[in-house]
């Protein structure tokens, strides 16, 4: 799909959306042109295509955010909204970088954790599976959701809603340990 064809399928949504954030319908528009311009200037620099109306709507956000910062106005990022349409948001984007991460693990925790959170095994069958204890498979998921979230944390700065939703992220890569990259 090119950029046109994009912009007609979201235009209407994502002026919608700006609107709903700045309460002002001049203002909406101009921010949706500067949000069409970067999307046809960067469209050709985007890895991942399918992800495309996640970064539009990533675009507008920064837009409505540095709208704010220019007229001074204190608008703490958890404070706009994010659409509550799994398509829109960073979540699931983020998600993605999570699997170098997990791979990155011991094997006994990488095992538990893919087994507790990706593929939904009941801890108890877990236990059953691995030959262990329930309250030892209850820890190895435990500890390797810890170190997954020391290890997000420390290799990333992300920005919530305050539903968890993924408002932002960043990669810090000036971070030996953080090889992987989120960006």
């Amino acid at each position: 799909m090119d950029t046109l064809t994009i912009w007609k399928n979201i235009n209407e949504r994502l002026s919608h959306f700006v609107l709903g954030k700045v309460k002002d319908a001049d203002l909406t528009k101009d921010i949706v042109q500067d949000v069409f311009l970067k999307v046809f200037t960067k469209y050709d620099s985007i890895r991942n295509k399918d992800k495309i109306i996640p970064w539009i709507y990533q675009v507008a956000r920064n837009e409505v955010v540095n709208h704010f910062r220019k007229n001074k106005t204190i608008t703490l990022m958890n404070e706009i909204e994010v659409s509550s349409n799994s398509d829109d948001n960073l979540t699931s984007e983020l998600s993605e970088c999570l699997h170098p991460m997990i791979d990155s693990l011991p094997e006994k925790y990488r095992q538990a954790l893919i087994m507790a959170d990706i593929e939904k095994i009941p801890q108890k069958e877990i236990a059953e599976k691995l030959n262990i204890s329930y309250s030892g498979a209850k820890s190895r998921v435990q500890r390797g959701r810890e170190m997954l979230k020391s290890l997000l944390e420390e290799c990333c700065t992300i920005t919530t809603d305050v539903y968890g939703d993924v408002l932002d992220y960043r990669s810090n890569k000036m971070k030996k340990k953080c090889d992987i990259n989120c960006d």
